[in-house]
């Protein structure tokens, strides 16, 4: 009689086994679906491929992008004062100048580099670094002058300078800090003036409004062109200047018009598209 019982016995162990069993299942079953949906309402709220997120603007953004007619082309010298009326921040503003340019990237001959000279200063304080010419002009004019103990700091990614010149002499001891120069920008380059036998000359340049233009590879330049507190006059001399050099730059391989658009803004505000026919 005894047998039977232990029998009945192990039934009900497994029916609670299995209802155990069946339970966890269900679980299971239920946290999927509530994952499977929480997954599909974040599907939803994703950015399509090819458009960007929007990112959230400010008040005071959306208050100057609203005084901006973003269908218009402005003639160069109405966009200037439009950006100067708009900057309202608490430090003085540069006036910076976008170039979107029909060249291809990918094409080592329709990269533009190049040094223009503008008719007013940028408004920039360079730190230049000069390695050779005369020591003594170099200091009179407010520059550092480099030695062997500036190129093993240099070579240890030790570098003060916005601006690096240099006489062909100094060149190859230069080029063993390629990896480090080149990529900040900063290694000297006869397309762009400076690499020079006369070093005091183009400081003065420098200092006096000469700049560096250099494309990306989006392709596009962008630029200081001066502070927004400048006269507008003089800070539009400077865009036209500008465009004129960047202009000259065409490619011959080039069958388009080099210079696809430009835009004006302050340094933190709304752009403002020109009318390029005002750059002529």
């Amino acid at each position: 009689m005894g047998r039977p019982r232990v029998k009945t016995i192990d039934t009900a162990i497994d029916l609670e086994k299995a209802e155990e069993v069946k339970k966890k299942e269900e679980k299971l079953s239920k946290e999927t679906e509530e994952k499977i949906e929480k997954q599909a309402k974040a599907a939803k709220k994703t950015v399509p491929i090819g458009k960007k997120k929007a990112r959230p603007r400010s008040k005071r953004y959306e208050s100057l992008i609203s005084e901006i007619d973003k269908t218009k082309e402005y003639p160069v010298g109405e966009a200037i004062d439009i950006v100067k009326k708009s900057d309202n921040t608490k430090f003085e503003s540069s006036l910076e100048v976008h170039i979107n340019l029909n060249t291809d990237p990918n094409k080592t001959d329709q990269l533009i580099r190049k040094s223009i000279n503008l008719p007013h200063s940028s408004g920039k304080t360079l730190r230049v670094l000069v390695f050779g010419g005369n020591p003594k002009n170099l200091k009179n004019l407010g520059v550092e002058v480099g030695d062997e103990a500036t190129l093993k700091k240099i070579a240890a990614g030790k570098i003060n300078a916005d601006k690096l010149v240099a006489t062909p002499e100094w060149m190859p001891k230069i080029a063993k800090s390629a990896k480090v120069l080149g990529p900040r920008g900063l290694m000297p380059n006869p397309k762009s003036g400076t690499v020079t036998d006369k070093p005091e000359e183009l400081v003065k340049e420098l200092q006096g409004g000469m700049i560096e233009v250099k494309s990306e590879k989006a392709p596009i330049i962008h630029l200081v062109v001066g502070k927004v507190s400048a006269p507008t006059e003089k800070l539009e001399e400077n865009v036209k200047a500008l465009i004129s050099g960047v202009r000259q730059s065409k490619p011959d391989s080039l069958k388009k018009e080099l210079i696809k658009s430009v835009y004006l803004s302050p340094t933190m505000g709304p752009s403002i598209k020109i009318d390029l026919s005002s750059l002529k």
